[in-house]
């Protein structure tokens, strides 16, 4: 459930403050320096420091999806909502002063086919009438996206703190996501969205757009109406360019924690604001297929 502004509720009937939006700071996680692109030069390996930054994510994520009962069901006992591939994706931090996570997104670029997506999974996947489309859809993305020698890449994971529903927070998490999707050599992927808290209306709004015109639907794994949307940097909408090289100039310096130092496999290096400029070769490795909790 990719949700561009899914809020985190909170325990008590007292308002908590509000973070400072001026004091708000991105840190990226990688999961290996050797993952890392030379543009992002601010990077550094420290395992205890990436560890320790995942759970605060998921911790976040465990506030914001207790609010959906087949999640809530799958929390860890300490509310965290902890996911498999978490330690081998990216994720964009968003830290109030103090260090606490106040907004948090995640990226992965897809290696394989349509199995490794966390959409293949999806009740819209396996509907008789629908799923065959869903497939071709994907399958005219990825085209497009090698063709333009770019990846093609997953995001999701949105979550953000409620204390700044009505701030700017969550679409700039959302272009700071397709900037550091960019960098890492994609071009192209796919999000889910839920209708709620105007999520997918938000990812509209910055220029996603619904995968092949296909219907929202409920999906019973989550308890809420999912939309498919594709987006890309290209697509991103003229209001919003702007704003979007500002941050990509804001993550060149951005300090990128690592999790690892070993490779395991290569990024094209460097890589402009819109358009990856080395050849991505595409592979089928012999990965496992994404479990369907692997993107909210």
């Amino acid at each position: 459930m990719s949700h561009a502004q899914t809020y985190a509720s909170t325990a008590t009937t007292t308002s908590p403050s509000r973070p400072d939006c001026a004091k708000l700071q991105f840190k990226i996680l990688a999961p290996r320096l050797s993952d890392t692109p030379a543009a992002l030069s601010n990077a550094s390996v420290n395992p205890e420091l990436h560890s320790q930054l995942i759970h605060r994510l998921q911790s976040l994520r465990g506030l914001a999806y207790r609010n959906y009962p087949p999640i809530a069901r799958e929390l860890l006992a300490d509310g965290r909502h902890h996911n498999n591939l978490d330690e081998d994706c990216w994720h964009v931090l968003l830290q109030a002063e103090g260090g606490e996570v106040v907004g948090c997104s995640r990226y992965r670029p897809i290696r394989g086919g349509f199995e490794r997506l966390a959409v293949s999974h999806s009740a819209l996947a396996r509907s008789e009438k629908y799923g065959h489309l869903l497939r071709a859809a994907v399958h005219r993305e990825r085209s497009k996206a090698a063709a333009e020698n770019a990846h093609y890449g997953e995001a999701g994971m949105w979550a953000l703190k409620p204390e700044l529903g009505c701030s700017t927070a969550a679409v700039s998490i959302a272009l700071m996501t397709f900037a550091l999707a960019g960098t890492l050599g994609g071009g192209r992927g796919l999000t889910t969205a839920t209708t709620s808290h105007s999520s997918a209306a938000i990812l509209r709004r910055l220029g996603g757009e619904r995968l092949a015109d296909l219907p929202a639907y409920f999906e019973p794994a989550y308890g809420c109406v999912i939309e498919v949307l594709a987006f890309s940097l290209a697509g991103v909408k003229q209001q919003y360019r702007p704003r979007l090289e500002r941050l990509l100039q804001k993550l060149y310096d951005t300090h990128v924690i690592c999790g690892h130092a070993s490779q395991a496999w290569s990024y094209a290096r460097p890589v402009p604001a819109y358009q990856a400029t080395e050849a991505y070769q595409a592979t089928e490795e012999a990965t496992p297929a994404v479990p369907s909790q692997a993107n909210f």
